[in-house]
C-alpha cells in the first residue's frame, strides 16, 4: 500500500513538473511569437515603401502594357457592331457582339486596376481580421485574468494576462496605423482625379457596401486619363497620317464606351442588389417594430414591458439608419446616372466626328478635349459623403453593410 501511495505521489509530481514545463514552454513560445509579430509590423513601418506618386506611376505604366492589345481588339468589335444586323439566325447580331464587348470591357478593367484594387482589398481585409482577432483575445484574457492567481509557477498570472493584453493593444495600434496609411493612399488617389476627400469621408466610403465600386471607378478614370495621354503621344508620332490617327482614335472610342460600361455596372448593382437588399432590411425592421409593439401592449409585467420598450428603441434606431443608408445609395446612383449622361453625350459626339473627319488634327483635338471630360465625370460621379456623427452610427453602417453585401 505504501509502495502504491509512493508511486502515485511520484507520478503526480512528474505530471505537475511536465505540466509546468509545458505551460512554461507555451508561454515562452507565445512571447517569442508575439515579439516577432510586433517586430515584423515595426519593420514594415520603419521601411520606406514607394511613395504614392511612384506607386501610381507604376500602376499606370503597367495598365498601358496590360490593355493596349485589348483596346485594339475593342476597335474591331466596335466596327463589327456597326455593321451587324439587329438580329440574325446565322452569325452574330448586335446583341452577341455587345456581349463579347462587355466581356472584353471587364477584362480591360482588370488590366487597368485589377491588381491594385485587389491588393488594397486584401490588405484591408487582412488588417481588419487581425484586429478583430486580437480584440477577441483581449476579451478572453480579461475574463481569465479575473480568476488568475497573483503568482504561480504553473498557471498564467494576473500580471502575465495584463502583459498579453498590452501586447495585443500595441499590435492593434500598429495595425490601425497600417490601415491609416492605406486610407491616406486612397485619399490621394481621389485627389489625382480632382476629388478632395477628408480622412473621415474615406472612412465612410470604406464602410459602405458600394465603397469598393467607387474606388474601382475612380482608379479607372485616373488610368484612362493616362492612357489617353499615351494615345495622343502615338498620334503625334504618326506624322498626321490619317489612317494611323483613326486607329488610335478607335482605341480612344473604346475608352469612352468603357466609361459608360462601368457606370452602368454600378447603376445596375444599386438598382438590382444594394437598394433592394436595404429596402428588405427596412421592411423587416418595420415588421419587427410592429410585432414588438403588440407584445408590449399585451404585457402586464412592468419589467418585461420595459424590456420590450428598450427593444423597440433599438429596432427604431436600426430602421432610422437603414433609411439613411438607402437614401445615400439612391443619391449615389442618381449622381452616377447624371455622370453617365455626360459620358454618353461625349460618346455621341465622338462617334459622329470619327465618321466625318478628314484631318488627323481634328481627331487629336477631340481626344485632348476628352481629358477635361474625364475630370468632369469623376467629380460628378463620386457620391456626396457626409462623415459619421458618432461611432454608434458607423458601427450600425458596418452591421448593415454585412447584411447587404
Amino acid at each position: 500500500m505504501k509502495r502504491l501511495s509512493l508511486s502515485i505521489f511520484l507520478l503526480g509530481s512528474l505530471h505537475a513538473d511536465w505540466t509546468g514545463d509545458l505551460l512554461k514552454k507555451g508561454t515562452e513560445l507565445y512571447d517569442e511569437t508575439r515579439e516577432k509579430t510586433i517586430q515584423i509590423y515595426k519593420d514594415t513601418l520603419d521601411s520606406k515603401p514607394l511613395s504614392h506618386d511612384a506607386r501610381r506611376q507604376q500602376r499606370l505604366n503597367e495598365a498601358w502594357e496590360n490593355v493596349v492589345e485589348e483596346l485594339q481588339e475593342g476597335t474591331v468589335y466596335l466596327d463589327e457592331f456597326k455593321e451587324a444586323p439587329d438580329s440574325a439566325w446565322i452569325g452574330k447580331d448586335k446583341a452577341d457582339i455587345r456581349e463579347d464587348l462587355d466581356a472584353l470591357f471587364d477584362q480591360i478593367v482588370q488590366g487597368l486596376v485589377g491588381s491594385d484594387l485587389m491588393a488594397y482589398k486584401e490588405q484591408m481585409a487582412s488588417l481588419r481580421k487581425q484586429i478583430e482577432k486580437n480584440q477577441n483575445k483581449i476579451l478572453t484574457y480579461r475574463e481569465k485574468r479575473i480568476g488568475a492567481p497573483k503568482s504561480s509557477a504553473i498557471y498564467t498570472t494576473k500580471s502575465e494576462y495584463t502583459q498579453k493584453i498590452k501586447d495585443l493593444k500595441d499590435e492593434n495600434r500598429l495595425l490601425e496605423n497600417e490601415m491609416r496609411i492605406i486610407k491616406e493612399g486612397l485619399r490621394q488617389s481621389f485627389a489625382d482625379i480632382g476629388v478632395d476627400l477628408s480622412m473621415e469621408q474615406v472612412d465612410v466610403l470604406l464602410t459602405r457596401v458600394d465603397g469598393d465600386d467607387i474606388v474601382q471607378i475612380s482608379l479607372v478614370m485616373d488610368t484612362l486619363k493616362y492612357i489617353t495621354q499615351q494615345i495622343l503621344h502615338l498620334m503625334q508620332e504618326s506624322n498626321e497620317e490619317l489612317k494611323q490617327a483613326k486607329k488610335y482614335y478607335g482605341m480612344h472610342q473604346v475608352l469612352l464606351e468603357l466609361v459608360v460600361h462601368i457606370q452602368q455596372q454600378y447603376i445596375d448593382k444599386c438598382n438590382n442588389v444594394y437598394i433592394p437588399k436595404i429596402s428588405r432590411i427596412i421592411a423587416d425592421s418595420q415588421n419587427m417594430i410592429a410585432q414588438t409593439q403588440r407584445l408590449k401592449a399585451q404585457e402586464e409585467d412592468p419589467r418585461r414591458s420595459a424590456v420590450y420598450a428598450h427593444n423597440i428603441e433599438a429596432q427604431e434606431w436600426t430602421l432610422q439608419v437603414a433609411k439613411r443608408y438607402r437614401e445615400d445609395l439612391i443619391r449615389s446612383r442618381d449622381k452616377m446616372i447624371e455622370a453617365q449622361k455626360v459620358a454618353l453625350a461625349n460618346l455621341k459626339v465622338s462617334k459622329n466626328t470619327y465618321e466625318t473627319v478628314s484631318l488627323s488634327a481634328d481627331l487629336y483635338n477631340l481626344i485632348s478635349e476628352s481629358q477635361e471630360m474625364f475630370v468632369e465625370i469623376s467629380k460628378i460621379q463620386v457620391p456626396d459623403i457626409v462623415p459619421f456623427e458618432n461611432l454608434q452610427l458607423q458601427q450600425k453602417y458596418k452591421e448593415l453593410t454585412e447584411k447587404i453585401d
